[in-house]
């Protein structure tokens, strides 16, 4: 499918995009820069995200023909919080409001909030429209963008607000590259309806709050960071979490676009219980990514520490890393397996209070912990807190389900996950760092893959297989007789 090749690349990219920051600007820079790299997270999710979360649920081909309505009111929302929020950072700046960050900095970061979500909400826009070309094009334009201005601002000037005015020019020029493409008509304001927006804001409104509050927890661990232990210390832990958040947010959107448009088709077309079944049967195609994903990234992050990672942050980016990967893998399995459940049955107030109670968690652990003069406590908290976040939702999704995920294809998953744990574990320092770090890759690929095809975990080699065959018969058809 088209649209997985886009999501590949940005994954890749978006990795190599925040090492190359990092090694530029330096700890104590980077530090600034990933608390408003944050602030972009948190007021792009608060403001926009809910009208990005509407376009998933409520446009789709059949309403961009029978409901024109959605689409205008959509627009319509889109442009008036994003005119709205920069008029108010202006009159923000104007009188001189004092929000302990420079004016420049902060600034950026929100501005570049409404660029990204600008970029999230068209790039829902073109998936909705199953426009795979179109949304090639958003995420391959951006990234390339982001990594001339970004990075090339970063080494010219050292400073995080230039870097930060680099990722809003490539959100604009990307957003320019598929206008008329993602376009349905020029905006109109006659056309959208008040009942509409409201049916977005209620069935969003907690969504939007529960992810709010999970932007929340990083900007916040950030910030209480650097001010117990300096920005230097700020940057060692957010270059571990801005890879983890990269790599394991694009794999769960990734698993998400694929998995959820069929959901929303089965549920279109023969009803909530169908689609339903498909959510149980995809939790063991989400565990079986990101669990692998995860263990093989542990087993690999001293060999990944000392060849990738720039020489100023080695060792304390594998030390923090360590600790946030099980929450990583945990928002990953929400976002992929869990959060459908609660999309498709409209049921979306548990979200809001799960991240409150995972907030409280990562504020009780914070405050346990930190005061001892421990900087990996605020990595520790955040890790508590997306994973009793998954706990609780998963408790939660199961019971709502018609059906569980085959236990048997789960449990194989973890079997494969350990022995290729066991297989790689004696390498770990051991080797130079390329040969190991390659030999860790390839074995423990090939035997997690072996173990997942020859037991058919969920009936993965069987889909193969007849996808196979039904190719072949296609090009046997196709040739003249």
């Amino acid at each position: 499918m088209t649209v997985l090749l886009p999501f590949v690349i940005n994954a890749g990219l978006n990795f190599v995009l925040g090492l190359l920051i990092a090694y530029f600007l330096g700890p104590t820079e980077f530090g600034r820069y990933a608390i408003g790299a944050a602030i972009i997270v948190l007021v792009n999710t608060a403001l926009l995200d809910w009208v990005r979360l509407s376009a998933v649920r409520f446009y789709s081909l059949t309403t961009r023909e029978t409901q024109p309505e959605i689409r205008a009111t959509l627009d319509l929302l889109v442009a008036g919080i994003s005119i709205s929020l920069a008029a108010l950072l202006v009159a923000a700046v104007a009188v001189g409001i004092d929000f302990r960050l420079p004016a420049m900095l902060l600034s950026a970061a929100v501005l570049a909030g409404i660029g990204a979500g600008l970029f999230d909400y068209h790039g829902a826009i073109a998936r909705a429209r199953f426009l795979d070309a179109a949304y090639a094009r958003l995420i391959i334009v951006k990234n390339l963008m982001a990594l001339a201005l970004m990075v090339g601002g970063a080494w010219l000037t050292r400073d995080p607000t230039v870097v930060l005015f680099g990722g809003l020019v490539s959100v604009a020029v990307a957003l320019l590259a598929v206008r008329r493409a993602l376009a349905d008509a020029p905006l109109s304001i006659k056309a959208a309806r008040k009942d509409v927006a409201w049916m977005f804001f209620v069935y969003a409104l907690p969504l939007v709050a529960g992810n709010a509050i999970y932007s929340l927890i990083p900007l916040m661990n950030r910030s209480l960071l650097a001010s117990a232990h300096g920005y230097a210390e700020a940057g060692y832990f957010s270059l571990a979490s801005d890879m983890g958040l990269r790599l394991f947010g694009a794999l769960g959107a990734t698993l998400e676009i694929v998995l959820l448009r069929e959901i929303i088709r089965l549920d279109e077309a023969k009803g909530r219980l169908a689609a339903e079944k498909k959510i149980a049967r995809n939790v063991v195609i989400v565990l079986a990514v990101a669990l692998p994903v995860a263990v093989g990234l542990w087993l690999a992050l001293p060999a990944f520490d000392r060849l990738i990672v720039p020489a100023s942050f080695q060792g304390r980016f594998a030390a923090y890393m360590a600790i946030l990967l099980p929450g990583f893998a945990a928002i990953t399995i929400f976002q992929a397996a869990l959060y459908p459940v609660f999309l498709i049955g409209k049921r979306t107030g548990i979200a809001t209070l799960v991240a409150l109670l995972g907030l409280a968690v990562n504020v009780a652990v914070v405050a346990a912990l930190a005061p001892g003069g421990e900087p990996r406590a605020y990595a520790l908290a955040q890790s508590a807190g997306f994973l009793t976040v998954l706990a609780v939702t998963g408790i939660a999704a199961l019971r709502a389900l018609p059906q569980w995920p085959p236990l048997r294809d789960c449990g194989l998953v973890l079997l494969a996950c350990a022995v290729m744990a066991a297989a790689i574990w004696p390498l770990r320092n051991t080797l130079a760092a390329p040969v190991e770090l390659a030999l860790q890759v390839a074995i423990g690929g090939l035997i997690y893959l072996a173990i997942v095809w020859f037991c058919d975990v969920a009936r993965m080699r069987t889909g193969l297989t007849l996808w196979w065959a039904m190719r072949k018969s296609r090009k046997a058809g196709a040739k003249p007789t």
